[in-house]
């Protein structure tokens, strides 16, 4: 081989080998620039000052406990959602951003296992009891391990706050939602005593004087006799506040059992109860206030069928038919108009009460209207007392029934609907909707007289 044709040939070479290093280079200088996008993207002080979104976490998350731990560290766990790994999650949302296609409201969750890893919260489990709020002791063990009210919880569940200087930290309000909501104060997990010791010894009550708990508790006197009004609030879940998480693309079928909803967001998706539910209060009152001496406690509803029946509604089996004073939107007052007789000097203490007369419907429909009151008031007292005879002789023939046929169960029902029908007549002032209550107690009549043949076939 001449050597020009040699010559040429390492040139070639030379030239081929340059290509080469070139496109190594550039891998390179690819691989190890993406590893630092990554590695920038996966710090705290990136996040915080790119995304106008997280600014405000940011600002928090600097002043909490955890501001020596990366929001990677909570948020993207190793163990990667779909085996995609969280670094380049982390990296995808950031795209994410940068092309305007995030969502309309960005949520991150945490997962147990970015609580419980080795370095952070592993141990916790252990730790058995430990304070809450001072005085009041928890276990972790037992609410992550079993079930609470049906539900498991996670770490997320209780830990869900999100505020200045606590980013991520536990609020009594999520504590009372679960302990509290649809109970009975002072039963199942709203018992004082769950959380509350015995204060024992002396104690300063209002007014400074000395109060010993121990003397009352040995006698089984109960908490709530002299602590009311305690828990406040339903808790209760506010559809508005669904499109926070769900956006504009509503996904949840609200109509689910309550079961099924708890486990997708609870169990699933680490939603805390605060970002569904009201809070509810808990907390003793210094001073009952007037408005918390519940009256009703023993004063029940005695109005509740006076408002049913004027309201045209309450019976079984029968359209409703509101009154039409009702519909006029015509208060009590437009025919109670005179104090009842209660001597003068009790009104300040025992109250006042009105009373209707016929003069109020003249003032209204002009002179003559009153007597027609009285005729209402005869029809329906001598309806009412057909139907009371009725009741209780079909009563009678259907409790002699002893067969468990179709027909003597279907008796059984009308007998039962009928009776609730005249009892609701009679105890609701029937002359406030005349037209219903006729209505009502010729429906119970023909029902009695349905139930009748039937246990007579």
């Amino acid at each position: 081989m001449k050597p020009l044709e040699v010559l040429g040939k390492l040139l070639d070479l030379m030239r081929k080998l340059r290509f080469y290093e070139v496109i190594l280079l550039l891998c390179i200088t690819g691989v190890v620039g993406a590893w630092s996008l990554i590695e920038i993207t996966e710090s705290a002080v990136f996040c915080g000052n790119t995304c106008h979104i997280m600014r405000s976490y940011y600002e928090d998350w600097k002043t909490s406990t955890h501001n020596k731990v990366a929001c990677v560290e909570c948020h993207n766990p190793e163990q990667g959602e779909k085996g995609i790994s969280p670094k380049f999650r982390a990296l995808a949302q950031v795209a994410s951003y940068f092309t305007r296609t995030y969502g309309d409201h960005t949520r991150a969750e945490v997962s147990d296992a970015g609580c419980l890893k080795d370095g952070c919260h592993s141990k916790r489990l252990l730790e058995g009891r430990a304070a809450f709020q001072g005085d009041i002791f928890f276990d972790h063990g037992p609410h992550l391990q079993q079930l609470r009210r049906g539900k498991i919880l996670r770490c997320i569940s209780c830990h869900s706050q999100v505020a200045m200087g606590n980013h991520i930290t536990v609020v009594a309000d999520t504590c009372f939602i679960c302990h509290f909501k649809n109970l009975e104060t002072n039963t199942e997990t709203s018992r004082c005593t769950l959380c509350h010791a015995n204060p024992g010894g002396e104690g300063a009550v209002a007014g400074g004087t000395g109060f010993d708990h121990s003397v009352y508790m040995d006698r089984g006197v109960i908490c709530t006799k002299c602590h009311q009004d305690v828990i406040r609030g339903e808790g209760r879940v506010d559809e508005n506040r669904c499109p926070n998480c769900h956006g504009r693309r509503l996904e949840m079928d609200l109509s689910e059992p309550v079961e099924v909803l708890h486990r997708e967001h609870v169990t699933d998706h680490s939603v805390g109860c605060t970002q569904c539910h009201d809070p509810i209060l808990h907390s003793a009152l210094e001073e009952i206030q007037p408005s918390h001496l519940d009256c009703s406690s023993c004063h029940e509803d005695r109005h509740n069928g006076i408002v049913f029946m004027y309201q045209g509604k309450g019976a079984f089996g029968v359209q409703s038919l509101p009154s039409p004073m009702f519909q006029a939107r015509v208060g009590c007052r437009g025919c109670h108009i005179i104090p009842a007789d209660v001597p003068n000097e009790n009104t300040i203490y025992r109250g006042q009460t009105m009373k209707a007369i016929t003069e109020a419907c003249d003032a209204c429909h002009g002179p003559g209207f009153a007597p027609l009151v009285k005729e209402w008031k005869a029809s329906l007292r001598k309806a009412l007392d057909a139907a009371t005879v009725t009741l209780r002789d079909v009563e009678t023939a259907v409790g002699a029934s002893t067969g468990r046929t179709r027909a003597v169960h279907e008796a059984r029902r009308l007998v039962r609907d009928a009776r609730h029908n005249i009892i609701f007549v009679r105890a609701s002032q029937p002359v406030h909707n005349p037209e219903y209550a006729l209505a009502i107690l010729r429906g119970a009549t023909e029902d009695l007289k349905r139930a009748r043949s039937l246990v007579s076939q």
